[in-house]
């Protein structure tokens, strides 16, 4: 990546409060990964793991743990933590996404029963009657704010975003380009030989600091509240059911589906492609590994894998049969032979 602002490695390194071993005077034009870097650019050694790799870059200067010794030859910046230091580098010098300007696009249709004073609203946005946006939030083009919808203080919502009536949105809270929030819940009861719909009368409230990825959807409760809390972070194309009720600072990554009325308490974390079935609740810190589906309710501070999720030391002891399982069944194959050769020979008239 290219930065909009060259920098000298000891400005950047005052920034940071940071150490320079070596040419604090070299210019940094760029932030590359250390097998990509050139010789302009600004790197990272996370873990020394990369060693190798640190050995090899051609970067003008890299950011490396206070704790790590590293082959002489190379300018180094010595930081507690090089991956928070890098976020820090990325904001400083990273290009700036794109702003909505302040006020109300030609194009944008505000009900005049809604409030967005202090709002930057884009072009082709809806606002309905009674939403209440805040100051410093922006809305880009296309987006559509439900009825009685209420948008708190510097939020982002990017294009295509549908936020229908009802919601509650917090400061701080980033939803990315086409995800849907209050979209009924999936609820049908089978009668007579047909679905009929469950209304859906309930709203979503998405508190302060939570960021949702982009073409995800979380649906509107049944009656009540369907609430992600605090800090939480949600990746791509994740889908979030009815009445759920999602802890603080929970991550939840890409293709996660989560059925209605689930409760994940603080700091879970559902690695990719997890399917949680619905009425269960998840423990504190409980991580479940990628595409395991959780059948029942979770431990706290416990790690589970697989299908249906079980412990994941359970389930290492559990692979490790399997693996075994071709050698045993040759095993009881060979028994198998050996037992019926012995019948046979006892049940043989002539040694008798």
């Amino acid at each position: 990546m290219t930065t909009k602002d060259a920098i000298t490695i000891a400005d950047l390194a005052r920034h940071l409060g940071a150490e320079v071993e070596g040419d604090a005077a070299r210019v940094v034009r760029a932030i590359q990964p250390l097998d990509q870097a050139g010789p302009d650019a600004l790197s990272w050694l996370g873990s020394p793991e990369y060693l190798p790799r640190f050995e090899q870059t051609n970067a003008a200067a890299v950011l490396v743990p206070r704790d790590i010794d590293v082959p002489e030859g190379h300018t180094v910046i010595r930081v507690s933590d090089p991956d928070l230091a890098l976020c820090e580098v990325l904001t400083l010098l990273g290009p700036a996404p794109p702003r909505v300007p302040l006020g109300v696009h030609s194009s944008a249709v505000v009900d005049p029963g809604a409030k967005v004073e202090g709002a930057a609203i884009g072009p082709n946005v809806t606002v309905c009657t009674g939403a209440t946006i805040g100051p410093g939030t922006q809305v880009h083009a296309g987006v559509y704010v439900g009825a009685e919808t209420r948008i708190g203080r510097d939020c982002v919502l990017w294009p295509g975003v549908v936020v229908r009536e009802r919601a509650t949105i917090g400061d701080r809270v980033i939803i990315h380009p086409n995800t849907t929030i209050g979209a009924d819940g999936f609820g049908y009861l089978f009668r007579d030989g047909r679905h009929r719909k469950i209304p859906q009368v309930g709203r979503v409230i998405i508190e302060d600091d939570v960021e949702i990825g982009a073409n995800s959807a979380v649906d509107r409760a049944r009656s009540g509240e369907t609430r992600i809390r605090r800090g939480t972070k949600i990746d791509n194309l994740v889908q979030i059911g009815h009445n759920c009720d999602i802890g603080e600072d929970c991550i939840i990554v890409g293709q996660c589906g989560i059925a209605g009325s689930v409760t994940l308490e603080h700091h879970v974390v559902l690695s990719g492609q997890v399917g949680v079935i619905d009425h269960l609740r998840i423990g504190a810190g409980v991580q479940v590994a990628a595409r395991s589906l959780v059948t029942g309710n979770l431990r706290a501070g416990h790690v589970y894998r697989g299908t249906p999720a079980i412990d994941n030391n359970q389930y290492g002891r559990q692979q490790v049969g399997i693996r075994r399982l071709p050698k045993m069944i040759e095993q009881l194959r060979e028994l198998r032979k050996r037992v019926e050769q012995l019948e046979s020979a006892a049940n043989d008239p002539e040694r008798s």
